[in-house]
């Protein structure tokens, strides 16, 4: 029996969630958090959520504990609580992989310690089919080296199709070497390809699909017509580019050769922003990298 309970939170506006013992990178007001390497002052030398639950004080048994985001980061620390606090065995390397994978990207997957192990703890955190509990369970048998190495090289092999699907769909352009790429694709892991390369990202994606909302279902789903889509994003906060300054700046130039583009422009906050949704943008890849390039440090 789990020492603790796991629960995702829902950050939207109005949702109902449950009171929680502990957080983890929780970023809703009001809510604890106990865990975090993203708050004012942090850096990409920060230990990650992981990292730090190897020797935070453990919450009290039965405790509630609670996140945002399911990752491999938030995923693996609630597993090092779950196993610090029934004694079970921890890879301390296997977590630092995974918080050094956390706070630098894809770009420094191929020095991890444990690398096969980091990939299938990244695709078993993120699998919303699974409860967290199990994903929890199947990272603490990783943590103590009772997984099934079956089980990991069928998790490593899909990723790897996956992401060689990616590569051959996509045109990579290296725009400065370990700080901004620019890829041209049609495939939906276009960001995370690039992510491989550079923490800033520019992606065009030349032919997204348009969706609009289904009047039965209420959902929104393809028209079947696709518009040229531009989507700008780094790793994480702690990337010092400045996306909302390169946007600022697109906006004005987007409006000045598309008119309708005064009641949907680009838009988005933090990490990523996108051009004009549903519609062309009549802006080129060459224009909108440059505006990046300003703000890359």
């Amino acid at each position: 029996m789990a020492a603790y309970n796991f629960v995702q939170l829902d950050p939207r506006p109005g949702a109902q969630n449950p009171e929680i013992d502990f957080g983890i990178e929780v970023t809703m007001p009001g809510f604890r958090n106990d865990l975090d390497h993203h708050r004012p002052g942090d850096n990409a030398e920060t230990s990650s959520a992981c990292e730090q639950a190897l020797s935070c004080g453990l919450p009290s048994e039965g405790a509630v504990i609670g996140t945002v985001r399911p990752d491999a980061d938030s995923i693996t620390a609630m597993a090092v609580l779950e196993s610090r606090m029934t004694d079970r065995r921890i890879d301390i390397d296997l977590v630092n992989a995974i918080g050094l994978m956390d706070r630098y990207g894809p770009r420094v997957e191929a020095d991890l310690v444990g690398k096969n192990l980091v990939i299938a703890i990244a695709r078993v955190a993120t699998d919303f089919k699974r409860s967290l509990e199990d994903r929890v369970a199947f990272v603490q048998s990783c943590l103590d080296g009772t997984f099934s190495m079956y089980d990991v090289d069928k998790l490593v092999e899909a990723r790897n199709a996956e992401f060689a699907a990616a590569e051959a769909a996509s045109e990579i352009t290296v725009v400065i070497p370990g700080k901004l790429v620019f890829v041209k694709s049609t495939h939906r892991f276009a960001t995370t390809i690039g992510y491989r390369y550079a923490p800033t990202v520019v992606a065009f994606n030349p032919e997204m699909a348009v969706t609009a909302k289904d009047p039965a279902t209420g959902k929104f789903a393809p028209t079947g017509e696709t518009y040229a889509k531009f989507t700008l994003c780094r790793y994480d906060d702690h990337v010092p580019t400045d996306l909302q300054a390169a946007v600022n700046r697109l906006r004005e130039m987007e409006l000045s050769v598309n008119p309708a583009a005064a009641k949907n422009n680009w838009g988005g906050r933090g990490d990523i922003w996108g051009s004009p949704q549903n519609t062309d943008s009549l802006l080129t890849p060459a224009q909108v990298i440059a505006q990046v390039v300003m703000e890359v440090k």
